[in-house]
C-alpha cells in the first residue's frame, strides 16, 4: 500500500505547480504583474526561472524521476515564495492573518516534500 499512497501524494503534490506553471506561461502577462509588484529584479528572468522550475520538476515528481532532486528544488522555490510572497511580519490587522495562513499553507507544503527526499519516489515510477 506504501507505493500507492506515494503516488498519489507526488501526483497531489505536484499537480499544483504543474498546473500553476502553464498558468503563467498562458498568462504570463498577469504573473509578471505579480513579480513586478513585489520589485524583484529581472521580472522576466524570474518569472520564466518559475514557470521552468515548476513545470519540469512538478513534471519529474509525477513520473518519479529523480524525486527527491526535485523535491529539494521545490522546497526551496516554495520556501523563496513564501518568503517574498507572504510576507506576514510586514502587514497588519486581516491582510497579516491571510499572509500568515498563505505562508505556513506553504510551509506545510514543504513537509510533503521533505517526506518525498527521505522516501523517494516509491515503486511507481515512468521507466527512465
Amino acid at each position: 500500500m506504501l507505493d500507492y499512497y506515494l503516488l498519489a501524494g507526488r501526483l497531489f503534490i505536484a499537480l499544483m505547480y504543474v498546473l500553476s506553471g502553464f498558468n503563467k506561461l498562458l498568462f504570463f502577462r498577469h504573473g509578471l504583474a505579480e513579480v513586478q509588484a513585489k520589485n524583484l529584479p529581472f521580472p522576466r528572468l524570474a518569472l520564466s526561472g518559475t514557470i521552468v522550475v515548476q513545470l519540469v520538476c512538478g513534471a519529474a515528481i509525477m513520473a518519479g524521476w529523480q524525486t527527491p532532486i526535485a523535491s529539494v528544488l521545490l522546497a526551496i522555490f516554495t520556501l523563496a515564495t513564501a518568503v517574498v510572497f507572504y510576507d506576514f511580519w510586514n502587514q497588519q490587522g486581516t491582510q497579516r492573518t491571510l499572509f500568515f495562513t498563505g505562508f505556513l499553507e506553504h510551509i506545510s507544503i514543504i513537509g510533503g516534500f521533505v517526506i518525498l527526499i527521505a522516501s523517494g519516489p516509491g515503486r511507481f515510477v515512468l521507466p527512465s
